[in-house]
């Protein structure tokens, strides 16, 4: 018989009353953890976000260390010209090695030479020391044959979906990449430093596969992909690489930037003007016979290596640098055949003219390309106006400035240079 209250209702049952407290008591454990779980989630979160911020920050720095290298480079080493990039950190110094970092041509890669571009030790996130990788075409030892803003690159960053992603270069290629590790992942093993210093050994290569991940971004001649990763909490076999790199673009619209840029280039192309003129005087006919190709009344060519004009060595890096993107015309009985229009209509005669393209046109109706082999022989890569056709069909007529300027450092440089030898 079930026992009843004084008021006539049923009295719980005490086992029953214990059933229902552990119920409860087990809700609120439940619930308790819970909140713990989704708080702990949200602290790594936000712990990872702040991790990600500081390895932003210290790509960015980097970044802009490299191109400030770049556009001072020239003033660091007298006597050659402006653009190139320094070889990595191969022995975890801080510092770009003495001598080679690789072949001509071939890309290199190790840690960031923070000492050698004046900055602290530069970590990402998660405290590992940044890796930098370099293209053959705009390293500094060895130098490539010619550095100048149509200069190829090299590395193909990719977006997490395999999809090349947009680069500041005609080519849609980076010549310079840097690299924040991340947090450590399976099967890679990170020796802590040794005092002041990064981790790892003193052979960047030897490390390489325990920083970086996979597909590695390893050293060669070859176009390198570097595959998009994003880092992802909570899962360690992610890819957790970042990445920042730098175009060609990149480099010489800070360079154009510089208030004497300009000044440089147009001294340039009065050296090789210069040097043009003695090369047409006495021995005219047997170097244009070795150097030019008879179209018309004209004698056309691209400039030969400044030594072959008789440029001092000291002076010949910077005009080899340069060379290719200019053009000479010659009349080929020494007369004053050639018409050259300046902007505003003033006309001057000339018997030969040095002719310098400028920064390719980016954009609009006809924007120019000087990617492919076909692409750098086409005059129209290079020239706008009536000079393709005068340097295609040997048609005395020209049309350009007579010195190189930049009106608008934010904008390409993009006008016709003419030089008149009379």
């Amino acid at each position: 018989m079930s026992a009843t209250t004084t008021s006539g209702l049923k009295a719980t049952p005490p086992a029953r009353m214990g059933g229902q407290a552990l119920i409860a008591a087990l809700l609120v454990i439940a619930l308790i953890t819970a909140a713990g779980l989704l708080a702990g989630g949200e602290l790594r979160a936000r712990a990872h976000a702040r991790a990600h911020a500081r390895s932003v920050e210290a790509l960015a720095a980097a970044r802009a260390a490299l191109i400030g290298y770049a556009i001072s480079y020239a003033e660091a080493h007298p006597g050659e010209g402006y653009g190139f990039l320094p070889c990595p950190d191969g022995g975890n110094t801080g510092s770009t090695p003495i001598g080679a970092c690789g072949a001509r041509g071939t890309a290199a890669i190790g840690r960031l030479p923070w000492r050698t571009l004046g900055l602290p030790e530069l970590r990402d996130g998660w405290g590992e020391c940044l890796w930098f990788a370099v293209a053959g075409s705009a390293k500094h030892n060895p130098k490539p044959l010619a550095l100048n803003w149509d200069s190829p690159g090299q590395f193909r960053p990719l977006d997490p979906e395999g999809d090349a992603q947009a680069v500041a270069a005609g080519d849609g290629l980076a010549i310079a990449v840097v690299f924040a590790p991340g947090p450590l992942r399976p099967g890679q093993t990170r020796p802590p430093s040794q005092g002041a210093g990064c981790g790892g050994s003193t052979s960047a290569m030897a490390d390489l596969p325990h920083y970086l991940d996979p597909p590695l971004p390893l050293p060669g001649a070859s176009v390198i992909d570097v595959p998009g990763q994003r880092l992802q909490p909570g899962d360690g076999d992610a890819p957790n690489d970042l990445a920042i790199w730098i175009g060609i673009d990149d480099v010489f619209d800070a360079l154009r930037r510089r208030h004497d840029h300009a000044a440089h280039l147009d001294a340039l192309l009065a050296r090789s003007t210069a040097a043009l003129r003695t090369r047409l005087g006495s021995e005219r006919d047997a170097w244009l016979a070795r150097h030019a190709r008879i179209v018309g009344p004209l004698a056309l060519g691209v400039l030969p290596p400044a030594e072959t004009l008789g440029i001092p060595a000291g002076q010949r890096g910077p005009i080899d640098d340069w060379r290719e993107q200019m053009h000479f015309a010659a009349c080929t009985d020494d007369s004053n055949c050639i018409g050259v229009v300046r902007p505003g209509g003033a006309q001057e005669r000339c018997r030969a003219v040095l002719a310098f393209g400028g920064e390719r046109v980016r954009n609009g109706a006809l924007p120019q390309s000087r990617i492919t082999p076909a692409e750098r022989a086409d005059p129209a890569a290079y020239f706008e106006g009536r000079n393709p056709a005068a340097l295609r069909h040997g048609i005395p007529d020209f049309e350009g400035s007579e010195r190189f300027s930049a009106p608008d450092r934010n904008q390409p440089a993009t006008g016709d240079v003419i030089r008149c030898l009379s």
